[in-house]
């Protein structure tokens, strides 16, 4: 995974320093801090690439921006579970797969 500085970041999507310090103050993103510089990895920046469309192309305004990345974050967090989930139905038993089948189609088992 590759390791941006802030400089990096800022050139590479566009903004100036004072957004991206102003977003990590704010805890919008979260690199990691060493020696008193910011380290960002490639989900930091793709973060911040969503912060800036957010705020400058869909002018969404800072007291907005919590709620959109927290709902956000929820969808990632569903869609990694039901990752989870469905390659557990994957490794079930063909009986255990067919009953969730008929569970999730309306149909009620036998007990």
């Amino acid at each position: 995974m590759t390791r941006w500085t802030l400089e990096q970041v800022v050139a590479e999507i566009g903004v100036d320093r004072a957004a991206v310090t102003s977003w990590v103050e704010q805890h919008w993103v979260l690199p990691e801090s060493e020696g008193g510089a910011w380290h960002f990895d490639d989900l930091d920046l793709a973060r911040l690439r969503l912060i800036a469309e957010l705020t400058q192309e869909l002018e969404i305004g800072d007291e907005a921006i919590p709620v959109v990345l927290n709902l956000l974050d929820q969808i990632y967090q569903l869609r990694d579970k039901l990752a989870a989930l469905e390659q557990a139905i994957e490794q079930a038993s063909p009986d255990c797969r067919a009953e969730i089948a008929q569970i999730l189609g309306g149909g009620k088992t036998e007990e």
